[in-house]
């Protein structure tokens, strides 16, 4: 994918390469940016203008899918959906492991939806 987004504020300005973004979780009318190697970035753009900007950036739809009103999760780090541990477990294959705890029935949605859209 190779792409970066420019984020401009008041006070400066931040380039964020989304092939290594692993989550991004509402904060109020913030957004939290958690990289796969768990660096963090606040943005002060709200998560349903950040997920237009990656429509419209062309980003591969396949990567960022929106779960419930406050996630937006990298499918390339997928590793596991457990319903029972209500968690979503993200990882490159390497030491980075980031768990996002998720309610039962947003977790139940997004499984239907990716067992549905990437079967193997």
């Amino acid at each position: 994918m190779k792409t970066k987004l420019l984020f401009n504020s008041r006070d400066e300005l931040v380039a964020i390469d989304f092939d290594h973004v692993a989550v991004v979780q509402a904060d109020g009318n913030y957004s939290r940016v958690v990289f796969i190697n768990k660096h963090e970035v606040h943005l002060t753009i709200g998560i349903n203008r950040l997920s237009e900007m990656l429509r419209q950036a062309k980003f591969d739809a396949a990567y960022f899918v929106k779960i419930g009103r406050s996630l937006l999760i990298n499918q390339a780090f997928l590793e596991r959906i457990d319903l029972q541990k209500q968690q979503i477990t993200l990882t490159d294959k390497g030491a980075s492991i980031i768990r996002i705890s998720v309610t039962k029935n947003v977790l139940r949605a997004y499984k239907t939806f990716v067992a549905e859209n990437y079967r193997i």
